[in-house]
């Protein structure tokens, strides 16, 4: 690397402005996430091997007419030498019947040795965690307050953990979580009953698998990509996203029905055990052939 170029250290890991940074170096890999970085892998001669690991159909994170629609649906057209991955069976299904790209997968996973489960107490206030960017619209998070709005507050207390986005002045919220370090999360979890989570579009989504992983209960709206776990009235609650009373209703179902919750609890907990990193490994390294 350049010595005039400083590489940033997030999780023990160099994280160097590719642009802008010249690499004396060939590598064994390169892996390519968000559309965006394809062009770099693809270009570059200095990558053994070339991976395109599709998390999300990023081509819906933009508006119509935005330019980068276009852009990011190409990256799923490419000619290259690019060997597609992916950790959702949704991706992988988009990608082989509109792209006839056949995509290797792994399931993903949660970090079991943070997200401990933690029992809750349900006679007294119920603490409800609502997260996202409210400034994406596919996160929907402007429904999870559509939500929480029409619940009591002497009995119901609202927390929001967002990294990036704001509280909209008409949400209401007890406790706004902003650019919570990763190994923080789980604690936001695990000090609430309940997450309610909105969104329209998800590769997979991770929260309700934090959820959890700690003992709490997710009232989810369903989409494609978190099918492939969630299982109404077994391991979550689901609603119809668009219909904000079903999931009030919900809320108030499972705060007064112990039987259902700890059924919940207990297929919830299976779940993510199912899902610990420490199980997925060795298919998680066969992706990327090591």
């Amino acid at each position: 690397m350049d010595d005039k170029e400083r590489a940033t250290d997030v999780s023990g890991l160099p994280v160097m402005p590719w642009r802008k940074t010249r690499v004396h170096a060939r590598f064994d890999r390169a892996v390519a996430t968000l559309w965006s970085t394809v062009d770099v892998v693809n270009h570059s001669s200095r990558f053994a091997s070339r991976y395109y690991l599709v998390q999300n159909f990023e081509t819906d994170f933009y508006p119509f007419g935005d330019p980068r629609r276009i852009l990011a649906n190409a990256t799923y057209n490419s000619l290259d030498r690019l060997k597609y991955i992916t950790i959702s069976r949704w991706c992988q299904g988009w990608l082989a019947e509109r792209f006839r790209k056949d995509a290797a997968y792994a399931p993903n996973g949660v970090d079991l040795a943070l997200f401990a489960p933690r029992e809750r107490d349900f006679s007294g206030r119920i603490r409800v965690l609502v997260e996202g960017n409210s400034e994406d619209h596919y996160k929907n998070v402007d429904e999870s307050f559509v939500i929480t709005n029409q619940l009591d507050p002497s009995r119901f207390e609202v927390w929001y953990l967002s990294y990036q986005g704001a509280p909209k002045r008409w949400y209401r919220v007890d406790r706004f979580l902003h650019k919570v370090p990763h190994h923080s999360v789980a604690a936001a979890y695990q000090s609430c009953h309940l997450l309610v989570k909105s969104s329209l579009l998800e590769s997979f989504s991770y929260p309700p698998l934090e959820m959890m992983a700690t003992g709490g209960i997710a009232i989810v709206a369903a989409n494609a990509g978190n099918a492939e776990y969630l299982r109404d009235r077994e391991n979550c609650l689901l609603y119809q996203a668009g219909k904000p009373e079903q999931a009030v209703g919900l809320i108030h179902e499972i705060c007064g029905d112990a039987t259902l919750r700890e059924r919940i609890i207990a297929s919830g907990l299976a779940t993510a055990a199912a899902r610990d990193w420490g199980v997925l490994e060795h298919d998680i390294r066969k992706l990327y052939d090591v």
